[in-house]
């Protein structure tokens, strides 16, 4: 996978299972903010309201931007919410969370056999979902003259960039969406055939 892509659920993946006498269920769904993780944490208790413990683990971003955090919800600690994450971590997978639902049936598991139901469950619902490669692009504000406006389409074109004209009425202005591994190469070509003319500036990343 190149360094510009990252691997996460595109469609939610359910499970089941049981051990001794306690259920299990596990969701694993896509999910980018620890708000939005939140309010599906909160929908899962009141859908499943009668359960006794809501576990759960997340993971959003990558490399310096990178958040991970698991809940054992109750569950003696270590038992529950880290196999979670183990199980999302082993997967590589990012931006998605799971949550697995208990419902005690009156018999003590012990630590082990707690992990590994609580860490089976949320394998099964996170194999049981639709991965997908997202690929980030980062935006460029691009501004030239009118005159040289032919070389941002064609550099643009070169490096399979997206590009839109920016309301600018004085001169040629563009976003350019172009993945984060073309833009070294690209600036150098604009600003190159350009003799510097032609003006790029950071806007931000935007994630297919």
């Amino acid at each position: 996978m190149e360094a510009d892509e990252f691997l996460t659920i595109g469609t939610a993946g359910e499970s089941q299972t049981r051990v001794m006498a306690s259920r299990f269920i596990g969701s694993a769904f896509p999910c980018s903010s620890i708000e939005i993780f939140e309010q599906r944490l909160e929908e899962e208790r009141k859908r499943l309201y009668d359960a006794t413990h809501w576990c759960y683990a997340y993971r959003f971003g990558r490399d310096s931007g990178l958040q991970e955090k698991s809940s054992d919800a109750g569950e003696p600690h270590g038992t529950a919410g880290l196999p979670m994450l183990r199980e999302i971590q082993s997967r590589e997978l990012t931006d998605c969370g799971v949550i697995v639902t208990r419902y005690f049936g009156g018999t003590k598991l012990g630590t082990g056999n707690l992990g590994r139901a609580y860490g089976e469950c949320a394998a099964l619902a996170l194999d049981n979902s639709k991965w997908i490669t997202r690929i980030i692009y980062d935006v460029l504000h691009v501004d030239s003259s009118y005159d040289d406006q032919g070389l941002v389409y064609h550099w643009s074109s070169q490096h399979q960039a997206m590009i839109e004209p920016r309301e600018i009425t004085d001169h040629a202005a563009f976003v350019i969406k172009i993945r984060t591994c073309e833009v070294a190469e690209f600036s150098r070509h604009v600003i190159d055939s350009s003799s510097g003319r032609i003006q790029i500036a950071e806007a931000g990343q935007w994630v297919s």
